[in-house]
Formats: structure tokens, C-alpha cells, sequence
């Protein structure tokens, strides 16, 4: 079985069905790596290989891939895809949103960071996932069915993460992959200027409500049962808790820019005294959205740039 041919040369598989397979990436499918989701059906295809070039060739040699499928634009899930194009020319279905420009190096610099970042983005981040530019093949939309022989999926457009997420439903067995709607510890991600706060919470309750018996992610282990509402109940608590962090680390005896806010490092707790601008930058995006939010909920006033607890 082709299963068992990968398994043999190294790649760690978790198989969810006879024909779903979850195949682990690089650093334990921790960014910039993700889990790839493979089928084994009629059909042989790959949802988001950004789970390391080396793991993404294996899979193309040893099980032959005719249809990849991604997620959403960022590239530690379609790192792959150029190397399953040069080897074997398969269908690449991409999200209709943003589908000009989920296949470049230079569009995605320009959408995910400022201008005087785009170099560094492209020179440090692309490397470390292996991405290269490809050619897309088709786009799909919110209700598109994909059928592969015995397993089908629904494409459900979930933005907040990025205007292009979507998540996979497998109606017949109650199976959900949720990319990076992905219930780990950290909690939702949305560092980039199109993502979106209150998109991102709409998402999370579409997907859970969800009758999901197994929950597959792009960085953490398949969730089953139970447990899916718990996790994705925590899951869901980190926007308010981000809030509350950061009306923590203000006092109202000042005013607060956002450099000043964002050198507490609310969300991701490092020194960002440490010269990583891109990390930098996503935190400080994040930090924005939440400020804004604040301002609305009346917790926070906004004078001349600078921003007081009320």
C-alpha cells in the first residue's frame, strides 16, 4: 500500500480513515511547517503541503499526487506545491479569494507586510519554508465539492486568519480540517493586515457548530469527540484574554503609544528588544486589532495617536 510505503521511508502518517491521512511535518508541524492532509482514493491529493520539501518530494514519488488543494495563501501550507507541479503536473486548486496572488513571492510580501519589510520577508521567511512561485490551476469558492472517488469535501470559507481560509468538511463521517482555525496553545494567529478579529471569532463559531466527530488541524494533533468543543471553546477565550493582558500592562495615570504597548509583548511574550522586525511586525498588528477593539467597547479612548484605559 502506498500508506505503508511512506511510513517505511520515515514520514510520520496519523491515518483518520482507510483513505485520510494526516502526515506530520517538520518541527513537529509547528510553524513554519504544517501538517499535510493525503487521500488515497480514486483521486491521490494533497491539502497544504508545507510540511517540508523533503517529506512533500517522498509523498509525490512514492504515492503520486493528482490534485493538491490549499488552505489559504500563507506559505508554510503551499511550500510544496512547486515541487509536486515540476514533478508531476497535478491539478492545483487555490481559494478564489486572492487567487492572483497566492502563488508569488512578490504578492505575498505585499500583502502580509509594509513596504520596507517585503525584502526581509521574502529573504528570511521563504527560504526557511522552501516556497517558490507555481502556477495555479483552478479556484474554488464557499460550497464547492470536491470528490475524489469514496471521500468528498466541502470547502467553507472561513476568514479572520486570512481573507482566503477556508476549512474542509467531510459530510459522510463528520470529519473537519481546520488548517489554522487550529486549536493549539497559542491560540489564533492573525498578524497580517487583512486579518480580521471579528471575522476570525464568526469562523470559529461556524466551524463549531460543526457536528465534527474528528477535527484535524495544521499544527496540532487530530482532536476527537468531546474534546473538540472543549479546545475550541479555549480556543475562542484568547481574544478576550488578549484583551484583558493588555489593559493589564496599561495603567490610567498615562497615555500609551503603540511601540509602547507592543514592548510589553502581550501576545507573544518575548524581548522584542531582540532585533526580529517580522516577528515584531506581527505582534504589532495583532496589538492594533485588539486596540481598536477596545476603543469600540468603550475601554479604551484614542487621543492623537495615543491611547488611554478608561
Amino acid at each position: 500500500m502506498d500508506i505503508d510505503r511512506l511510513r517505511l521511508s520515515g514520514i510520520k502518517v496519523t491515518t483518520i480513515t482507510e483513505k485520510i491521512h494526516v502526515i506530520q511535518g517538520n518541527n513537529r508541524s509547528r510553524s513554519p511547517f504544517a501538517n499535510a492532509i493525503l487521500i488515497l482514493d480514486k483521486a491521490h491529493v494533497l491539502m497544504d503541503p508545507g510540511c517540508g520539501l523533503e517529506i512533500t518530494e517522498k509523498i509525490a514519488r512514492l504515492a503520486g499526487i493528482d490534485i493538491v488543494i490549499t488552505s489559504h495563501s500563507h506559505p508554510d501550507h503551499t511550500a510544496g506545491v512547486h515541487l509536486i507541479q515540476e514533478i508531476s503536473n497535478p491539478c492545483i486548486a487555490v481559494p478564489q479569494e486572492h487567487a492572483q496572488s497566492i502563488s508569488s513571492a512578490d504578492s505575498l510580501a505585499s500583502r502580509f507586510v509594509e513596504k520596507d519589510l517585503a525584502q526581509l520577508w521574502k529573504d528570511y521567511y521563504l527560504p526557511v519554508t522552501g516556497f517558490k512561485d507555481f502556477t495555479p490551476t483552478q479556484s474554488f469558492a464557499h460550497g464547492h465539492e470536491f470528490s475524489f472517488g469514496e471521500t468528498r469535501f466541502i470547502a467553507l470559507h472561513t476568514p479572520g486568519h486570512l481573507e482566503d481560509h477556508y476549512c474542509l468538511i467531510e459530510p459522510d463521517k463528520n470529519i473537519v480540517v481546520g488548517f489554522d482555525i487550529d486549536l493549539s496553545p497559542f491560540g489564533p494567529w492573525y498578524g497580517n493586515p487583512e486579518s480580521d478579529i471579528d471575522q476570525f471569532k464568526k469562523s470559529i463559531a461556524m466551524v463549531s457548530s460543526l457536528p465534527a466527530e474528528i477535527y484535524i488541524t495544521s499544527h496540532s494533533k487530530p482532536v476527537k469527540g468531546s474534546y473538540i468543543s472543549r479546545r475550541m471553546h479555549l480556543y475562542a477565550n484568547a481574544f478576550d484574554e488578549r484583551d484583558d493582558i493588555i489593559l493589564g500592562n496599561m495603567s490610567r495615570a498615562r497615555w500609551y503609544d503603540i511601540e509602547d504597548i507592543v514592548m510589553k509583548s502581550p501576545i507573544y511574550e518575548v524581548d522584542h528588544t531582540e532585533p526580529d522586525r517580522i516577528l515584531k511586525y506581527g505582534e504589532t498588528q495583532m496589538v492594533l486589532k485588539h486596540i481598536h477593539g477596545l476603543i469600540e467597547k468603550g475601554r479604551i479612548i484614542q487621543q492623537d495617536g495615543k491611547f488611554h484605559k478608561t
